[in-house]
């Protein structure tokens, strides 16, 4: 299918791609809702580049998904990091302070907008309610990438989405948590500060000319799953995971992270089933190929976590094997004292400073070297361990030795890499 009579044009919807969008954005809450055929990248590298032009500065999430620091290089602009707190339960990175994000729009009173990741890949998400009232006392924008919460607000088990909360944009991956193919995203906008004229000039820039009518029918189908079938399909799934969480809860080895007063996150989505390891018997990675010898297939694994995604298709059977899985383990690990917790995406790395800025780091001559000799150089690449997507080196950033620890035991565990030439990560590139 192409744009002919009757099929409409995604660059200038009148017809049927129209109907479907308008369609969308009354089920997700939005003003305006746009389709996506290049994946939730696409979304966010237009945005960033609709609210900054060259030398702008834009308060930025540290640990958010590549395509932000994409986007941000492609517009020539200057992040304004904000560290994550970090859930001393799992040690994973979580979200931003509000106290945090007040106090960078204080001392850069000039940034052009918020660009928060909500939630992150593991299901933790912050108050956006409360994040996007102190956004809008600077009157800028308050931009979500929202690519795990497609399915947000659609039950009261979720969390309330984005444009439920007031952002201003959200950018989400339907066909992650959401029912679409593979590629296909939206993007949901509401509120008078962003220019939306010059962010449809962008989406038509960065998208194909030639988009996929059977992604966007996809698009269109999965909206319509999401508003009229999925709940009662998730009040089957929903207490089917809570007998799971408490028949493994008993297991001394593992722990399911839980909502307290004391959490660095206020929501979790109960679709993702989050698994932290409480012993040094065995890893992460070692039970995500355990897991998938018996045809279980984890999101993610790293040293002390593995990751599983529930959906609307999940079944008894599928968390009864699970559970039985996990059951068997338990005479094999020992619970020890004190919680292992993940050396690799913690806090402490988030806290290094450009020493070159990004878009400069990337176009300047760089040399290949051993990584075990990079101690001290200034990083030429994007280290990205995939998933989740979220870089935890950049171009222009120093190289110290926690952080060459870091990224060797990432090796060590087998992590696959994205943004770098070696991909084995034996060596690294640097600026000359």
């Amino acid at each position: 299918m192409t744009e002919i009579s009757g099929t409409d044009d995604l660059h200038q919807p009148q017809g049927v791609i129209a109907e479907a969008q308008s369609l969308a954005a009354e089920a997700f809450g939005a003003e305006e809702s746009k389709f996506l055929i290049g994946g939730s990248t696409v979304g966010n590298l237009a945005l960033i580049m609709t609210v900054c032009r060259p030398g702008d500065k834009i308060l930025v999430q540290r640990n958010c998904h590549k395509s932000v620091y994409h986007g941000i290089i492609m517009a020539r602009a200057e992040p304004i990091f904000l560290v994550p707190a970090v859930d001393l339960a799992t040690g994973v990175a979580a979200g931003v302070r509000r106290e945090d994000v007040e106090r960078a729009l204080q001392t850069h009173p000039d940034a052009k907008a918020v660009f928060l990741t909500n939630p992150t890949y593991y299901g933790m998400g912050i108050d956006l309610a409360k994040m996007a009232a102190t956004v809008h006392r600077h009157d800028i924008p308050l931009l979500i990438d929202e690519a795990h919460g497609a399915h947000f607000g659609f039950h009261p088990a979720f969390p309330r989405s984005a444009m439920q909360s007031g952002a201003d944009a959200a950018v989400q991956s339907t066909h992650k948590m959401a029912s679409a193919m593979t590629m296909s995203s939206m993007l949901h906008l509401q509120g008078g500060r962003i220019d939306r004229e010059r962010l449809y000039r962008h989406l038509a820039m960065l998208q194909s000319s030639s988009p996929s009518y059977i992604l966007m029918a996809s698009l269109d189908l999965a909206r319509r799953h999401l508003a009229l079938e999925a709940c009662e399909e998730w009040e089957r799934l929903l207490p089917l995971l809570d007998k799971l969480r408490e028949r493994t809860g008993k297991l001394e080895w593992l722990e399911w992270p839980q909502l307290s007063a004391n959490c660095v996150y206020a929501t979790f989505d109960p679709l993702k089933l989050f698994l932290h390891l409480r012993t040094g018997q065995t890893s992460g990675f070692a039970l995500q190929e355990l897991m998938e010898r018996h045809g279980i297939f984890p999101e993610l694994a790293d040293d002390s976590h593995v990751l599983l995604a529930a959906s609307a298709g999940t079944t008894h059977k599928d968390l009864e094997a699970l559970a039985r899985l996990l059951e068997s383990l338990s005479p094999q690990v020992e619970a020890e004292a004190e919680r292992i917790l993940l050396h690799g995406v913690v806090s402490s790395h988030y806290l290094r400073k450009q020493a070159v800025p990004m878009h400069e780091a990337v176009d300047r001559p760089r040399e290949t070297i051993p990584l075990e000799q990079a101690t001290g150089r200034i990083v030429a690449e994007m280290v990205i361990p995939y998933p989740p997507g979220i870089p935890v080196l950049v171009p222009g950033e120093r190289m110290d030795e926690e952080g060459l620890e870091m990224l060797a035991e990432l090796r060590r565990g087998r992590t696959r890499f994205h943004g770098v030439q070696d991909d084995r990560l034996h060596t690294i590139q640097v600026l000359r």
